[in-house]
C-alpha cells in the first residue's frame, strides 16, 4: 500500500479558524496614559517612584548602644585571646631558637676539640720525627 502524498490528503479542520487568541487592541487609551509623561511615549510603562522602606526594623538609640557595647566587648575579648596566643607562640619560637643555639655551640666546641687533638697528634709525630733525626746524627747511634 502506497501512502497518499501530503498535497492530495483531505484537509481536516480541528479548530475554529474565526476564533483568535490575540488580545483586543485598545481603541481608547487609559486616563493614566493621557496625564502622565511616560518613558519615550510607551503608555504601558508606569512612572517610576522612589523606593519606600518600612521603618519598623529600625532600632532606637538605646538598642543600638547595647548592640555596639556587646560588639565592643566581644572584640576586646578576641583581641585579648589573640594577644595571649601571640605571646605563647613567641615563647615557643624563642625556646626553639635557644635550643638550636645551644646545640650549634656544642657542635662547634666538639669540632674545635677534635681539630686540636688532630693538630696535637700531627705535631707530636713531627716532633718525634725531628728527635729521631737528631739522634741519628750523633756519633753513638751512627756508629
Amino acid at each position: 500500500m502506497v501512502p497518499i502524498p501530503v498535497w492530495e490528503r483531505p484537509e481536516e479542520q480541528t479548530y475554529d479558524p474565526k476564533q483568535t487568541t490575540d488580545a483586543p487592541v485598545p481603541t481608547e487609551l487609559p486616563d493614566s496614559v493621557k496625564s502622565s509623561t511616560t518613558v519615550s511615549g510607551r503608555w504601558w510603562k508606569t512612572e517610576h517612584q522612589a523606593t519606600t522602606r518600612a521603618q519598623n526594623g529600625k532600632k532606637d538609640s538605646q538598642q543600638q548602644d547595647k548592640a555596639w557595647k556587646a560588639r565592643e566587648e566581644r572584640r576586646k575579648r578576641e583581641e585579648a585571646v589573640k594577644k595571649l596566643e601571640r605571646e605563647i607562640k613567641d615563647e615557643k619560637t624563642a625556646d626553639i631558637e635557644r635550643k638550636r643555639a645551644i646545640n650549634k655551640e656544642r657542635k662547634e666546641k666538639e669540632a674545635e676539640k677534635l681539630r686540636l687533638q688532630q693538630m696535637a697528634a700531627r705535631m707530636s709525630a713531627k716532633k718525634l720525627q725531628r728527635m729521631k733525626k737528631r739522634l741519628g746524627r750523633s756519633k753513638k747511634v751512627a756508629g
